[in-house]
């Protein structure tokens, strides 16, 4: 199923030079627009190093975008695979918490392997600041990944660990002949259809699968990565609520992750941290793309009603807030 999940693939380049790292997204075609910034930020810190970045995406992207990614590749000798995927295969998995896009991920390496032995895996939530050299360190010999531990911030932007070798699935490092020898694509899906049939499988892996694909890999893939430190992937929750105070991160991050509900694409996020997505959204060929306006949860709704508050727009205020309290308690 694996081999055969695209349905059709676009190159974009102007480089025949070999690359020197591959990276790949599995996205939703309304995300093309932060995997753009993504990778403007990606290219800027890494004048110096060839890199293919290939997109699997749910559904072709229209001429707006296609004239954006290309930019891209002329402005930087980058590459840029485009790839719309066959959802078929995927339709009986729980994509209620997120889109089937996060299924891509199995496919990936299966699609990869004739380009690369290695590549980064990447959501689309993140931003670079920093150059990818170190990642031509770490050593994947008998692993199948290099990933990053779940943790929090303490109040000084500080990680602290949540789970005894659980890891986000948000940043993967991946061996691609150890994943396909070992069938980790096959064994996730396999878990994943057993827990969607029967939730009380659950039970047995110890895991409630908020993070459905995140809890299988970390399953599958127990005792067969090498955990690799915070600034490959500096999970930054961008809440007030929980991180008001956190106005910088360390000094040798490589990427930040914006997990979380609150994104810096958003018009009513006002954190600290968003800064950093839209200096490289102001240099991007999206840098006109305006703003999400569309809150869908909530605490979302609560949030552009402070946002408007800020800008001294009451009546804007006063609706988002009515909008949050009935979202809130008419679910």
């Amino acid at each position: 199923m694996f081999e055969n999940a695209v349905k059709s693939k676009l190159m974009l380049t102007n480089n025949k030079k070999k690359s020197d790292f591959h990276i790949a997204f599995g996205i939703s075609k309304n995300f093309s627009f932060p995997v753009g910034v993504l990778i403007t930020s990606i290219l800027e810190n890494n004048p110096d190093i060839k890199i293919s970045f290939h997109i699997f995406i749910d559904n072709k992207i229209n001429d707006k975008e296609l004239k954006r990614f290309n930019s891209l590749v002329n402005k930087y000798n980058t590459d840029i695979f485009l790839y719309t995927i066959d959802n078929s295969d995927f339709l009986d998995l729980n994509d209620s918490e997120f889109t089937i896009a996060a299924y891509y991920r199995f496919i990936i390496p299966h699609q990869l392997k004739n380009y690369t032995d290695k590549y980064l895996y990447l959501d689309a939530d993140m931003i670079s600041i920093k150059n990818l050299k170190d990642f031509f360190t770490v050593n994947l010999t008998n692993k199948i990944a290099g990933v990053v531990e779940d943790f929090s911030l303490n109040m000084r932007g500080y990680p602290i660990l949540l789970n005894n070798h659980y890891f986000n699935s948000g940043m993967m490092y991946i061996n691609v002949q150890e994943w396909i020898k070992q069938q980790v694509s096959e064994k996730c899906i396999s878990i994943l259809r057993e827990v969607n049939l029967d939730p009380k499988q659950k039970e047995k892996y110890g895991l409630e699968f908020r993070c459905f694909d995140q809890d299988a890999l970390n399953i599958v893939l127990k005792n067969k990565v090498i955990y690799l430190e915070p600034k490959y992937n500096f999970l930054a929750n961008i809440s007030l609520k929980h991180n008001k105070n956190l106005t910088k991160v360390l000094d040798d991050t490589i990427f930040i992750h914006y997990h979380g509900f609150n994104k810096p694409w958003h018009e009513w996020c006002f954190h600290p941290l968003a800064r950093y997505f839209r200096h490289y959204k102001e240099i991007s060929p999206w840098q006109n793309e305006p703003l999400d306006t569309k809150p869908t949860k909530y605490r979302q709704m609560r949030l552009y009603a402070k946002y408007f508050i800020k800008k001294r727009k009451i009546f804007k205020a006063f609706y988002w807030t009515i909008q949050s309290v009935l979202k809130k308690y008419n679910k």
